[in-house]
């Protein structure tokens, strides 16, 4: 026994159906394929161009940002220059006396690296000699900073160039305005270089005094050159500021889909800015996609139902009220039938029963108040829920099982229905049922009463039937709970009471 159920007698395809008729059904179905495939390509296509875009458009916009950053970083290694470089003391000493005190150079090594992180400071005067070399905060011999100058002797030149085109003559030399509403003098030159085989942000800033009061003389000034290695602070820095997983740089020309040239001014790149682009779109695709085939799945399936709709007009009408009736029969908490599909399937039963007997099963728990008293009604509900998931295993393949109350479920089984089958399964769903139930703060102990009977041997009504159940299932609860009584056991305690109450009646009048 599977349940009650219905069978439905569908007409034979090709009785009684004309030449025409098959002919329209194909039609309509041809039609309909067409217009879902046409509509399934249409939103794979649209879906794909859609995400693709969204992917282009991130990584455009990553790399804009990254290009910006780059740029930022180069104009921020000029301005931090400007502490030295636009300084009266560094012009005085590097442009009127050709030399700069020991103390001053040392403090000027320590201002750029531990203000600024620059790798090296170089100080070039008028005749191109190397008066300052640092590297980190510490000065070095001139020596060790030639190769640093001859990567970046362009860069002095262009810094020197920037100078002649802003300086004004003045009464005693020549004066420059720095800056200019915020932005700096085009005294400085900056750009990527590779210094020692290490990609680097490099500038060179022309040594001019802060004071209008101080002129310089003629001719070429001293140049500040700053280095500061691209290394793994500055790319994690870079890569968190901008939210952009696994940034590095790599040398060489072979670059990742998200990269950006390292170069600035249209130079020749040095390398690559890589990372994982955020690819919006390729995520919504893995996301998404599946969902969206399982939708143009159902979609492909709701067109080819409605086409066997159009193609069979005569069913249409009776496939939407036997949905609507399978969406009214069940109970929503547990999804088990509720009460107008049991009393239904009841009355198909009886109807049947003097050649298949029936038998119906009243099931109430036991101890459930106090589960709704202790943990609330989310847990009672949640152990509902849970004696529906052991009602089904205990019962599946064997009856029809219905949710009638809050705590109250019926089963109707067909077929076989002698007492040793229903006291097995009655046994079975007391033990199933008496496990714990897992419910926020603690476990839930409930436990079940049953009450059977059975038709045509002890009632031949549906309503007969249910009060018989009814009946017996009281009587479990009266005697002690947590079991299961037959009718049939309150038949034998009642004519076992008829037979000593005739007995007594029979000594009594024996005395008498």
């Amino acid at each position: 026994m599977t349940g009650d159920k219905q069978t439905e007698t569908m007409p034979a395809n090709g009785i009684g159906e004309t030449v025409q008729n098959v002919r329209l059904r194909h039609f309509a179905y041809g039609s309909i394929s067409l217009l879902l495939a046409g509509g399934v390509f249409a939103m794979a296509y649209l879906f794909m161009s859609t995400t693709q875009s969204a992917d282009e458009l991130a990584l455009r916009h990553e790399r804009a940002l990254v290009t910006e950053a780059l740029e930022h970083s180069l104009e921020l290694e000029a301005r931090h220059q400007t502490f030295v470089a636009v300084n009266d003391k560094t012009a005085r000493e590097v442009q009127i006396d050709d030399r700069i005190d020991e103390a001053f150079a040392h403090e000027i090594a320590r201002q750029m690296w531990l203000d600024f992180h620059h790798d090296w400071t170089l100080i070039v005067d008028g005749r191109n000699d190397l008066i300052l070399v640092a590297a980190e905060d510490e000065i070095v011999p001139s020596a060790t900073g030639q190769e640093v100058l001859d990567t970046t002797r362009d860069l002095v030149a262009k810094a020197r160039i920037g100078y002649q085109t802003v300086r004004r003559p003045s009464a005693d030399g020549f004066k420059v305005k720095y800056v200019e509403k915020g932005k700096l003098a085009p005294i400085y030159a900056t750009d990527v270089r590779n210094i020692d085989g290490r990609p680097a942000l490099v500038s060179a800033m022309a040594i001019v005094p802060e004071s209008p009061d101080l002129s310089l003389p003629d001719g070429p000034p001293g140049v500040i050159v700053s280095v500061s290695l691209i290394e793994e602070a500055f790319l994690s820095e870079i890569g968190e500021t901008l939210l952009l997983e696994n940034f590095t740089y790599v040398a060489g020309t072979g670059h990742h889909q998200a990269s950006v040239p390292v170069s600035a001014h249209g130079h020749q790149p040095i390398g690559y800015f890589e990372w994982t682009s955020a690819a919006p779109g390729s995520k919504i695709r893995s996301t998404i996609g599946p969902i969206a085939a399982v939708l143009m799945l159902v979609f492909i399936a709701i067109g080819v139902f409605f086409a066997r709709r159009l193609a069979q007009k005569s069913r249409a009408l009776e496939d939407s009220e036997a949905l609507n009736r399978r969406m009214a029969s069940h109970d929503l908490m547990t999804g088990l039938a509720n009460r107008p599909h049991f009393h239904a399937a009841l009355d198909r039963a009886i109807a049947q029963c003097q050649t298949t007997p029936c038998a119906v099963m009243a099931i109430d728990l036991d101890r459930f108040k106090a589960v709704n008293d202790t943990y609330g009604h989310v847990a009672g509900d949640m152990v509902i829920r849970q004696v529906a998931q052991r009602l089904r295993k205990v019962l599946s393949g064997h009856a029809l099982i219905a949710r009638t109350g809050g705590d109250e479920f019926v089963a109707l089984l067909r077929g076989p229905v002698d007492d040793n089958r229903l006291r097995w399964l009655s046994d079975t769903l007391i033990e199933a049922i008496a496990q714990p139930v897992p419910v926020s703060g603690g476990l839930a102990q409930i436990g079940v009463s049953i009450g059977w009977a059975s038709a045509p041997k002890h009632a031949d009504t549906a309503s007969h039937l249910l009060a018989l159940a009814d009946q017996a299932l009281y009587s479990a609860k009266e005697n002690g709970r947590n079991m299961a009584v037959c009718i049939e056991d309150l038949y034998q305690q009642q004519q076992q009471l008829d037979q000593q109450d005739s007995r007594s009646i029979k000594r009594r009048a024996v005395r008498g």
